[in-house]
């Protein structure tokens, strides 16, 4: 049976995707996709101009996967405090489905690092204007928080050993919401000065 185009398409990414599992980003090459394809290299060509081309895809693909899944999995009306628990909960699924993937295209030096560093950047963004709807934090300390919320949960990924999940995702959600909540009562005496 022929594969359509998109099915193809799909078939090189999941290849690239088992080499960066298997032996990093840098193992990543068009030869090496088509050979565990099973198909020629020119047919790569076909779908990607090259192999930074066919990384970029590939992150780009579990990036949409993860967002997908927030989309349908949450309420827009949730609190600021249910999304950071959904967050981080996520996360650790995440982690859980396709961790080594995600952390090895996320933690690439090489081409990926520019899409990486843009990713995390556009997380804190959403996440200070949360902090500054939600808590009337001023703009440069909720960007401050929120990075230390993306960061933190980097940090969490890493110590979390998958059986007090739950006492983790406390840990962080009372610190982020205790930290907020500081900072809108420094704001609130700051003005009263």
């Amino acid at each position: 049976m022929r594969l359509k185009g998109h099915e193809r398409r799909d078939r090189f990414l999941d290849a690239a995707a088992a080499i960066v599992i298997e032996q990093g980003v840098s193992a990543v090459t068009m030869d090496g996709v088509a050979a565990r394809s099973g198909v020629n290299k020119a047919l790569g060509y076909r779908y990607f101009c090259g192999r930074d081309d066919l990384l970029a895809a590939l992150f780009d693909r579990e990036v949409e996967r993860h967002e997908s899944r927030v989309e349908h999995e949450i309420s827009r009306d949730a609190s600021f405090e249910d999304w950071v628990r959904y967050g981080l909960r996520h996360w650790f699924r995440r982690m859980d489905e396709s961790g080594e993937l995600f952390l090895r295209l996320t933690s690439d030096k090489g081409p990926l690092a520019a899409k990486a560093a843009a990713r995390r950047q556009a997380d804190a963004a959403a996440w200070a204007q949360g902090l500054q709807r939600v808590f009337g934090i001023a703009e440069r300390p909720a960007q401050h928080l929120a990075a230390f919320l993306v960061a933190g949960t980097a940090g969490a990924l890493a110590v979390r050993n998958g059986q007090d999940d739950d006492d983790v995702i406390e840990t962080i959600t009372v610190s982020i919401l205790a930290a907020a909540e500081a900072l809108k009562a420094r704001a609130l005496a700051d003005r009263k000065m």
